[in-house]
């Protein structure tokens, strides 16, 4: 800083503001705080503190806490059964005769009776893949149609891709947060997710499927209502 423009002790102030843009650049590298220039009542500038480096570590742990993503969609390893419809759709219309011989061999049948006409049988097992195909091809349609969003005051889940259907929860309204885990999905590490509203007595509002971590995302849901409450109680 120039003897020109020096530093007003008595007012704390700077009569330059170049000077006291220097000096919150200052301030800032030492102390970690943020600072701005403020202009005082004495026809100068001052550096204010606007931001505590405490404050930023705050922030800094509460949003590390918070959720990294605020849209959710269903794991892809929730489909697995909708794999395996598809893998026996392929082999049906592939080799309808081998999965044929596969059942006779496990129902014990060892000579095929003269009236089952084998052409006719493939013909249907292949038709029947083609189906099983489609059907289990519906996971894609429930992957891109549902998904779970939340915003700062509640939970919403949309359904649908050209109609939509949405289900909205305040923070301030989920009464109980209900996760539900079969074997296979405590083997792949998912779950769905039941939240209940104040007023529906029981009845779910919103159930989420093929959620991944479903016991992170309860707690994760529960620190969001805490804080709601918290701020808006």
């Amino acid at each position: 800083m120039s003897k020109k423009n020096s530093m007003n002790l008595r007012l704390n102030s700077f009569a330059s503001f170049d000077d006291a843009m220097d000096m919150c650049a200052l301030l800032s590298r030492e102390t970690g705080d943020e600072y701005t220039v403020m202009p005082d009542n004495h026809l100068g500038f001052t550096a204010n503190r606007i931001q505590s480096s405490t404050k930023k570590s705050n922030n800094k742990g509460k949003t590390e806490n918070e959720f990294k993503a605020r849209e959710f969609r269903q794991a892809w390893r929730g489909f697995v059964t909708n794999y395996f419809e598809i893998i026996l759709g392929v082999l049906l219309i592939l080799n309808p005769y081998r999965v044929m011989g596969w059942v006779f061999y496990c129902l014990g049948i060892e000579t095929i009776p003269d009236w089952l006409n084998l052409k006719v049988v493939g013909d249907l097992l292949g038709l029947g893949g083609v189906l099983l195909i489609i059907y289990g091809l519906r996971f894609i349609y429930s992957y891109f149609a549902e998904k779970l969003y939340i915003d700062d005051d509640g939970i919403i889940l949309k359904k649908g891709i050209i109609a939509q259907s949405q289900v909205q929860i305040r923070f301030g309204d989920i009464k109980t947060i209900g996760v539900q885990q079969g074997v296979l999905d405590r083997l792949m590490g998912i779950g769905t997710i039941h939240l209940d509203s104040a007023g529906t007595n029981g009845t779910v509002d919103i159930e989420f499927r093929n959620t991944i971590d479903p016991i992170s995302m309860r707690r994760n849901i529960q620190n969001l209502i805490d804080n709601y409450i918290k701020f808006h109680g």
